[in-house]
């Protein structure tokens, strides 16, 4: 049995794998799901001073307390920046990495310094604080009618710290004694240059080309395929 510790991307929550996590666990595996402070149903933790860390340490610190020491760790999007953190943290308790059209950064790197265009696209919830992003419409993450019904009624708010904070040091020492994969979801462009960057790392490169950067998760069994083609 492996344990999987899936880490969701902007404006989500646990939730988002709800679709997948049945198909893993099915498998023989068990699934851990945290939702990030200040995201869903912790949107009311959201504080302007809640970043990147924040996220990597409650990570780093759920991996020690759920006594996992063998974990897949997978960040989608956002959680791309969550999971590099806590390699640095706790390698210890990793088995392997898995970037799922995500942020893959070396130190100092924040999310809007890996996609510039992200810092303009992003503006503050109507009626609500500065500090806070509102939720990009799924449609332009590449989501159908279907999908984006399912991802828009539950997609919140989420702190501009979370892609403002650059990357803390440490990871990149680490990643260079890991399994790392990097899953592109060739479909739509937005990790295209990352996608490229991790394979000259060193990351082994997974392309699928039948699904976009948030069809990934309404159409979860291409992941979880790839996933258990982990083990």
């Amino acid at each position: 049995m492996s344990t999987f510790v899936l880490i969701h991307g902007s404006w989500g929550g646990g939730w988002v794998w709800d679709r997948m996590r049945p198909v893993l666990e099915e498998a023989g595996h068990r699934v851990l799901t945290p939702t990030l402070t200040g995201f869903a149903e912790k949107h009311d933790l959201s504080r302007p001073e809640v970043g990147l860390s924040t996220h990597v340490r409650e990570i780093a610190d759920l991996l020690t307390i759920e006594e996992v020491d063998n974990a897949i760790l997978v960040g989608h999007s956002y959680g791309g920046m969550v999971i590099t953190g806590v390699v640095a943290l706790v390698p210890d308790r990793i088995s392997q990495i898995v970037y799922v059209d995500a942020f893959a950064p070396i130190t100092g790197e924040s999310a809007f310094a890996v996609l510039p265009w992200l810092e303009d696209a992003f503006t503050a919830p109507e009626g609500g604080p500065d500090w806070e992003v509102a939720p990009l419409d799924p449609r332009a993450l590449g989501a159908d009618e279907d999908g984006a019904t399912w991802l828009e009624g539950r997609l919140t708010p989420m702190p501009l710290l979370t892609h403002a904070e650059p990357l803390g040091p440490g990871s990149e020492d680490v990643l260079e004694g890991k399994e790392v994969t990097y899953i592109h979801c060739a479909a739509q462009e937005f990790f295209n240059d990352t996608a490229a960057a991790a394979a000259k790392r060193g990351f082994r490169l997974v392309t699928l080309t039948e699904v976009t950067h948030v069809e990934v998760l309404v159409q979860p069994r291409v992941l979880a395929r790839e996933l258990l083609l982990l083990l």
